[in-house]
């Protein structure tokens, strides 16, 4: 976080949390604030709920021509949804907040995307998720931006973490629904950052739910197959509050809530998880359908022994069930059995103490939602715009209700996981969103209880505020753990001690304090103040009776900024430029010079995106020269970001580009620009905030030899804006290519 804005995000929390008090009634045993519901395990204990309904009005409440590939959420009386809005010129992510007993539309709060993969028809993938204390909505976009938006639709504050951790998101879209755990707000991301984030992997964020400052990042994956979204859970293991998530390395991993460290992984997969877990009496379920590691049989349903600690091995497994594929789908369980769902949309069945296999029903083709179990049925929605009511049982399961979303011709496709809340059950298509059931009117007074069941509480998990371990200190926390700051401005630490199962003991006073890497000191009450010139990047220690703990400390001078690494000492990038390491390097190449060069890269990951500064900055002008060369026919891309937006120059393509939004090909402008290989360019980007909400976006590339042109070269005018971002550097290894001569600078 900011040091700048702490005071104000933190007034601004207040307000927000006054405001929920005042504007919703709710009984937290009714709400379903999460993906998962209450219990995070997408069951709900609510009764006489619908056994049968049509599209046509039996049994509807309302239909809203709001969809989305996300599930709703419902706190108190509103139901909010992440949802895609505008044309594909102009598509943004927002958060609308519906009366659940109306259907009408409360406000909505928009999100335009930027510096991502991921294209407009897979936007809104992650659900919100709500917090029961202060009744503020998290968002998690598919450009890995984290929103919380107060109950009155405000911005209380938001982190990106593309500029901030050099976030990477991909073409099929997959982004973890956040949840709210006591304090902290968790999700996970694959990031490339600085210093110990040096390289490119998946990476868990516990983030303070009032002011957004990180708490910890988790690093227990050895490597990283492919992007996912399970979800975590969260459960008591022999006292310790633990987080069950699966992982993009095709493992399962337990990690201490309040410190992020591991307490057990299990690897099930050769592929990234996608599925959420189970949790009941220290039993913990889990499914894949996937490649298996020690067969070539695809999927599994499994449970684990959650009490163990380590790298599990094969007598972690009660039982294991191999060749079902639940891909996709999340899993529900009641006293007896888990189902499932496969990727051909049939429902399986399987005893909670063997893994037999009970039964099997197909609904259609293709599934990607997770079924709902409440009232002693099965709510399932089909991508084939199918959807069921089932009463399963032990041999079989009846079927209730099936009902067609849209037509034949044009079914509307159910990506979204159906929910339940008072009452009535909701389900989303990719083209509206429908209630079922009469809604139960709410009476009680508000709980200040978080969700639970079978995962267990997610009240008070030992924060600042109180103390709830008497046990010796075993970890040192410092909190924030992660800041940007400038030079000769200061940021307060705070040392956390927590005992050997992860639960808090108290703030520590008399803790040592040192710094390491970064410039600057810091005093004994744990204030470090950065050096009053100068950027640098590194680390601030507490220690206290031998456990240390330390804290990420960016410091980045104030424009403007001149790069030429004529005098670069190393190979290695400036440290505090996030999304650099193993993708630049400080080099001098013969007929260049010395340059910053993105080697040739032949693997997926040759792109890379540089940041060099905070993500809040705003108002400047991007320059640098630029050559590439041609390797086997083929040319690089090199570019230039300001504030979120991309000026690329493609090799290949002989062409320039601007992007608002790297995967939205409708957003983009281009020019025709043929450029040679092993000539230097000179590319300059500058973006001015305009007096109606606009922005005007201007590149021009030219020979770096000739003077500038006056006339600009590219331009757009763009109505939904990006109104900030840290300046950066974009290049595509397919050959390499060279930034010489960076400059920043404010608009002149």
């Amino acid at each position: 976080m900011y040091p700048a804005l702490i005071q104000r995000v933190l007034r601004r929390s207040a307000l927000a949390a006054a405001i929920a008090a005042s504007a919703i009634v709710v009984t937290a045993a009714s709400d379903w604030p999460e993906w998962r519901g209450p219990s995070r395990d997408g069951r709900s204990s609510e009764t006489n709920l619908p056994a049968k309904w049509s599209p046509k009005g039996e049994n509807l409440a309302w239909r809203i021509p709001i969809g989305s590939r996300s599930s709703p959420v419902v706190f108190g009386n509103r139901l909010y949804l992440n949802s895609p809005v505008g044309d594909l010129a102009n598509t943004q992510e927002r958060l609308v907040a519906i009366d659940a007993e109306t259907g009408k539309l409360v406000w909505e709060k928009r999100f335009s995307q930027y510096l991502s993969d991921v294209p407009q028809h897979r936007a809104s993938w992650a659900s919100p998720a709500v917090d029961p204390e202060t009744g503020n909505i998290y968002v998690f976009t598919v450009a890995a931006q984290l929103i919380c938006v107060a109950p009155d639709g405000k911005i209380v504050w938001d982190r990106s973490l593309p500029d901030e951790y050099g976030a990477v998101t991909t073409h099929g879209g997959r982004t973890t629904s956040p949840i709210v755990e006591g304090d902290k707000v968790i999700l996970n991301a694959l990031v490339l950052a600085w210093g110990d984030l040096n390289r490119t992997g998946n990476r868990y964020f516990a983030f303070d739910k009032k002011t957004g400052q990180t708490v910890w990042i988790a690093s227990p994956q050895a490597r990283h197959y492919d992007t996912n979204y399970s979800t975590p859970i969260v459960a008591n293991i022999d006292g310790t509050r633990a987080l069950i998530v699966g992982g993009t390395d095709g493992v399962y991993h337990a990690l201490k809530v309040n410190t992020g460290e591991k307490i057990w992984s299990i690897e099930v997969s050769k592929r990234a998880i996608l599925n959420s877990a189970l949790f009941r009496d220290n039993v913990a379920y889990i499914t894949h359908g996937e490649e298996n590691m020690d067969t070539t049989e695809m999927g599994m349903i499994a449970a684990v022994d959650a009490t163990k600690s380590g790298t599990l091995a094969v007598d972690a497994f009660k039982w294991r069930t191999r060749g079902f594929l639940p891909s996709f789908a999340s899993p529900v369980m009641d006293d007896q059995r888990l189902y499932t769902i496969d990727n051909s949309a049939i429902v399986g069945a399987f005893d909670l103490k063997t893994g037999a296999r009970l039964w099997e029903k197909s609904l259609g083709t293709l599934q990607k939602g997770s079924p709902l179990l409440a009232d002693g049925k099965l709510y399932v929605g089909t991508e084939n715009g199918k959807f069921y009511i089932l009463r399963p049982s032990a041999t079989g399961v009846e079927v209730l209700d099936e009902d067609l979303l849209g037509t034949e011709q044009t079914p509307e496709p159910i990506i979204a996981s159906p929910i339940v809340a008072d009452g009535r059950v909701y389900v989303t298509s990719m083209d509206a969103t429908y209630a079922i059931g009469k809604r139960i009117a709410r009476t009680a007074a508000r709980s200040s209880t978080g969700p639970t069941g079978s995962t267990g509480s997610t009240g008070s998990t030992g924060s600042t505020g109180s103390t709830s371990s008497t046990g010796s200190p075993a970890v040192v926390q410092v909190f924030p753990y992660e800041s940007i700051i400038s030079p000769g401005q200061t940021v307060t630490l705070k040392a956390r001690l927590f005992d050997a199962k992860g639960n808090f003991i108290r703030e520590e006073p008399a803790a040592q304090w040192s710094v390491d890497q970064v410039s600057g000191a810091v005093d004994a009450k744990g204030v470090y103040t950065a050096a009053a010139q100068g950027s640098s990047a590194g680390f601030v220690k507490a220690t206290v009776a031998g456990a240390s703990g330390t804290a990420r400390v960016r410091v980045v001078e104030p424009l403007p900024w001149s790069f030429d690494f004529d005098s670069a000492a190393a190979e290695a990038p400036p440290a505090w430029w996030t999304g650099a390491p193993g993708k630049v390097f400080q080099r001098t190449v013969e007929g260049a010079g010395k340059v910053l060069m993105r080697p040739r890269d032949d693997t997926v990951g040759r792109r890379a995106k540089v940041f060099l500064g905070q993500p809040t900055m705003t108002g400047y002008t991007v320059e640098a020269d630029v050559r590439g060369r041609e390797t086997r026919r083929q040319r690089g891309d090199v570019g230039l970001i300001n504030e979120r937006y991309g000026l690329v120059l493609f090799g290949n393509g002989q062409k320039l580009e601007l992007h608002p939004w790297q995967a939205a090909d409708e957003m983009t402008v281009r020019v025709p620009f043929a450029w040679d290989a092993d000539k230097w360019y000179r590319l300059k980007l500058r973006v001015d905030q305009l007096p109606d909400g606009s922005a005007r976006v201007r590149g021009k590339v030219w020979p770096s030899a000739d003077p500038e042109p006056a006339a600009w070269t590219i331009e757009k005018v763009d109505k939904i804006p990006h109104k900030m971002g840290s300046p950066g550097l974009y290049a595509d290894g397919i050959s390499d290519v060279y930034f010489d001569n960076v400059k920043v600078y404010k608009n002149q």
